[in-house]
């Protein structure tokens, strides 16, 4: 059974996208700090290695009030203050997924879907991606290519190079991705320059764009293929 989106699984990626940075700066400071005041009391507290070490602490605390106050205002990110708050937005999805237009699943079974689009509003797993169909001006299909590295000139590195093209290749097949499965992406535009991309499977894509034009014939849709 598909997970239920909630607030909380809003502000759960919200939180995630900021943690690393937030992990860093902590550790950076927290090293900046011992080094400040290592050299603070060996060498004095007006050594250059000492002000140097003041200077990077301070911009590390800097940082760190930075995220804990970008965090703190998760509730007024754009996309709740344009379309409602997150609780609105996952009712919204939840419906959607009950009637979807168009929905792509990959191949994480926690990830509830990789692109889900009703005749409302089209969203990627990454929830904030969040766009109502009525403020997307243009769409453009973009390709994710194939890419194999042969290396010519020396035998070895020759084989070696095809062999690992071949247990790459091996290795996809085994995880179920192959030419029909692979994800290409579409490339949504809104009237004020946001762009938000969206995961397209392969295969999908002829029958998204006829869908697309018919759930909303304003949207101007650019058939000059881009390649990520």
């Amino acid at each position: 059974m598909m997970n239920e989106i909630t607030a909380k699984t809003f502000y759960k990626q919200l939180t995630g996208s900021a943690a690393g940075a937030l992990t860093a700066t902590i550790i950076g400071g927290a090293v900046c700090g011992f080094c400040a005041v290592f050299c603070g009391t060996q060498l004095g507290w007006t050594h250059l290695f000492t002000i140097i070490g003041l200077i990077a602490l301070a911009f590390c605390v800097g940082l760190l009030i930075f995220f804990i106050v970008k965090t703190a205002r998760m509730k007024q990110h754009p996309v709740f203050r344009r379309y409602g708050s997150a609780e609105t937005l996952a009712q919204k999805i939840n419906d959607g997924l009950q009637h979807p237009r168009y929905f792509a699943k990959g191949f994480d079974e926690n990830i509830p879907f990789v692109t889900l689009m009703t005749n409302e509003f089209i969203v990627g797993s990454y929830l904030v991606s969040y766009l109502e169909l009525k403020d997307i001006r243009s769409a453009q299909p973009a390709v994710i290519p194939d890419t194999r590295r042969v290396v010519v000139g020396n035998p070895a590195m020759t084989i070696g190079s095809m062999a690992a093209n071949y247990a790459t290749d091996r290795i996809m097949e085994s995880k179920g991705i192959n030419s029909q499965t692979k994800f290409d992406m579409i490339i949504m535009k809104t009237a004020e320059g946001k762009q938000e991309n969206y995961s397209i499977r392969h295969m999908d894509m002829e029958a998204f764009l006829d869908l697309l034009q018919k759930v909303a014939p304003h949207i101007q849709i650019n058939m000059n293929v881009k390649q990520i």
